[in-house]
């Protein structure tokens, strides 16, 4: 009752204390802040002056009634008895019970940076009865207080969290703590436990403490910033080079032909050579840069960013895919912003038990599946491209056909997983920087999985939380099955029947694999069900089922048999409206029935066990399945509408951003958490504004990111495979 009182105390003493509250208001300002006596400026400053000395002397009030133990001597000066703290009776340092003694007594004399360390640590906040079980404080009011002098020196404040439990509240808390920098998180921990002093925490048992300390550069610090200030002097001179080449010579030596093919791109018949077998330079030109300039023109900002933003399809292209492909990542991008925020936020129990019974909401709590349309375009374009060429007669160097899929991947990938491991840390300080961004734990051990692309699997059972940079898990499933591929695809090619056999057999392996960990690990379909369950998991978090190759093949295997069908009919086949309409009516019914058949389960109508199995084991494949009905008519001709909206020009520079985009959205993400000193407060309007900012952020670095270390790359590659063409042709003349 104590606390209330004081509470509301607090809040009519702010109000009253505002200049010109009880005089009225104008535009929603002090009436004297809008008046003639002197500059806004200084009215400001008189205001917030007297309004920090009143809540400086109601803070203090507030901390007094808080400690209880408050007396006034004869002079009027407030004293605070404390709890006597000494090493013998704790296991803390010396220094730290110095500190934190001072700390209080400082309380008592109402010293502001003691007040301030005092009100930055976390308490019973609003929306507790909405679950909200994070008290944390201000991290930012905490360590603003620098260098209080003290008997041995100086010390600052200091944020920790401590993670324990309140009497009365069954839940486990977090909670932010302001200490002296003196006491280290075991320090702070037997404080709290055993003597009790510490303001808002007399009656909290705490488990565990960790400290946010000033993070000193490192060795990896260090040669990042080296390799991104020569990847950034590479750029500079590469223009200037192609400037001077363009503008001055008037030639224009750069490497006509498109951006090599890959998954990510659409424009698949551009150059397809120099995916399998050659490629070619313009060489028709007065002056001619030597494979040194070529290699440097390979940074040329102003080439590598005009291909990125050519908005022209190629002759042949598969037109469609980008549409696709951009959405898709939109997808991503949607579900990743829903889900992030949920931990941090001051209601993130409550607004998803509000959220997820919504019948919108399904396309959210689903966009797991825009994953399994990437699977889908990935098997689909590698085996267009490779019968493509087996058909047309070409010859298929299998050794690029790894080398080039390696190549487009790892540069940027690699690059990106030692940004986020040895910068990224450094670009948030709040509270929650150090559980956000968990690749400085994982990353120095385990990177070499990555770089194997076996992270899906090591260390087993690879689990998202201990991988290093969990979205890469998607990589490793598909550099999984793009090596397997080519035993599909040389089968298809030459004995069909016995290549659908394989794919059966596959397909039959992934749903049977799926069924049993379903029941096995007593998966469930619902998100809620394991708040109210503890004995069952969500199927897409589980760590043997959403990670692994034989759950997760079925979606790569319907697009190898889209792309084979697309090559066998080349992309010509005139349907009969009605079965056209046939076949639409039951795609869209497919792909509704799989994101919305949840609706009931969140509405009281679960699911039998049963039904529930055979949804999880059949969700994607007929997920794919639909998907490659609507990937088929558009590039066959018989998409109408659909197809000329996907086939929208501007789709293809957002495009071609994607894999930087897919591997950048979750850092962005991040960073925006990591620099919050304050919990969220979600709603359908948060939502919607994550989503976009994060949707613009991603784009924006991923076309700087692309232009450092992707689009250089990808120009390096052909000038190596050109270089190993020409040598091999100079041995046959000889």
């Amino acid at each position: 009752m104590a606390t209330v009182f004081v509470r509301l105390f607090t809040t009519v003493a702010l109000l009253a204390i505002t200049p010109g509250f009880a005089k009225g208001q104008q535009n929603g300002f002090p009436i004297n802040m809008v008046g003639n006596k002197g500059t806004v400026g200084e009215e400001m400053t008189k205001l917030f002056g007297r309004q920090t000395d009143s809540v400086h002397g109601i803070v203090h009030m507030s901390l007094l009634n808080e400690i209880g133990k408050s007396s006034t001597d004869k002079k009027g000066r407030v004293n605070t008895t404390m709890s006597p703290l000494n090493p013998s009776s704790y296991n803390v340092s010396q220094q730290c019970i110095d500190d934190v003694t001072q700390y209080l007594t400082d309380i008592g004399y109402g010293q502001t940076y003691a007040l301030r360390m005092a009100d930055s640590t976390g308490r019973l906040p609003a929306g507790a009865m909405e679950g909200n079980g994070q008290w944390i404080g201000s991290s930012r009011e905490c360590r603003n207080v620098k260098n209080v002098p003290n008997a041995g020196g100086t010390f600052n404040g200091k944020y920790c969290q401590a993670t324990g439990y309140m009497t009365g509240i069954p839940s486990q808390l977090l909670i932010g703590v302001c200490v002296p920098d003196s006491c280290i998180g075991m320090d702070v921990l037997t404080i709290i436990n055993t003597a009790h002093v510490l303001p808002y925490l007399t009656n909290v048992n705490v488990v565990h403490v960790q400290c946010i300390e000033e993070r000193p550069l490192t060795t990896g610090t260090i040669v990042m910033f080296v390799i991104i200030g020569n990847l950034a002097v590479l750029m500079l001179a590469a223009t200037l080079y192609d400037v001077i080449i363009k503008y001055v010579l008037n030639n224009n030596p750069s490497v006509t032909d498109e951006l090599p093919v890959t998954i990510q791109d659409g424009d698949v018949t551009a150059d397809v050579t120099s995916l399998l077998n050659t490629t070619s330079v313009s060489s028709q030109s007065s002056y001619q840069p030597g494979i040194f300039g070529e290699c440097l023109l390979a940074f040329s900002v102003l080439t590598n960013g005009g291909k990125i933003l050519d908005a022209r399809h190629s002759s042949g292209s598969l037109a469609a895919i980008h549409g696709i492909r951009v959405l898709s990542m939109w997808w991503v991008i949607l579900g990743h912003g829903f889900i992030t925020p949920l931990g941090f936020a001051d209601n993130g129990l409550y607004y998803t038990q509000d959220f997820l019974p919504r019948f919108l909401s399904q396309a959210i709590s689903n966009a797991t599946f825009s994953v399994d349309t990437f699977f889908f375009l990935s098997g689909l374009l590698v085996t267009y491209l490779t019968v493509k060429e087996l058909t047309e007669g070409r010859k298929v160097n299998w050794f690029l056909f790894y080398f080039h899929r390696f190549w487009r991947l790892t540069p940027v990938y690699m690059f990106l997983i030692f940004f986020v491991t040895y910068l990224l840390p450094y670009l948030g300080t709040g509270p929650y920087a150090d559980i956000v961004n968990q690749a400085p734990n994982t990353c120095p051990d385990y990177w070499w999985t990555n770089l194997l692309y076996i992270n899906n699997l090591v260390p087993w059972p690879g689990a998202l939380q201990n991988m290093c940079y969990g979205v890469s898990w998607y990589l490793a499933n598909d550099m999984q099955f793009h090596v397997i591929s080519p035993v599909i695809i040389i089968l298809l090619y030459k004995i069909p029947i016995l290549g659908y056999v394989v794919i059966s057999a596959l397909m039959a392996t992934c749903l049977s694999s799926t069924i049993g960990i379903c029941i096995s690990r007593d998966l469930t379909a619902s998100m809620l069900k394991p708040t109210i369950d503890k004995t069952y998991t969500n199927f897409n978090s589980s760590d043997y089922y959403y990670t692994k190759p034989w759950t997760r093949i079925s979606a790569y295997l319907v697009g190898m048999v889209v792309g084979y069908l697309l090559v066998k009919t080349k992309c010509k086949l005139k349907m009969n409206i009605f079965v056209n309409l046939l076949g639409w009516a039951v795609a869209w019914a497919t792909g509704l029935a799989v994101i919305y058949g949840l609706y009931g389960v969140y509405n009281d109508h679960p699911l039998s066990r049963a039904a529930e199995v055979i949804y999880m084991t059949l969700c994607r494949v007929s997920w794919s399945l639909a998907l490659g009905y609507l990937t088929f008519a558009c590039l066959t001709g018989n998409g109408g509408p659909i197809n000329a909206i996907l086939s929208w020009t501007a789709w293809i520079p957002i495009s071609r951003l994607t894999y930087c985009a897919y591997l950048i959205h979750i850092m962005v993400l991040q960073t925006y958490v990591m620099n919050r000193d304050r919990l969220l407060h979600l709603s359908d309007l948060e939502e919607v504004y994550m989503f976009l900012g994060t949707l613009v952020l991603t784009y924006c670095v991923s076309f700087v990111v692309s232009m450092m270390a992707e689009a250089p790359m990808m120009r390096l590659e052909k000038i190596l495979v050109k270089a190993m063409k020409d040598r091999r042709s100079k041995a046959y003349t000889q």
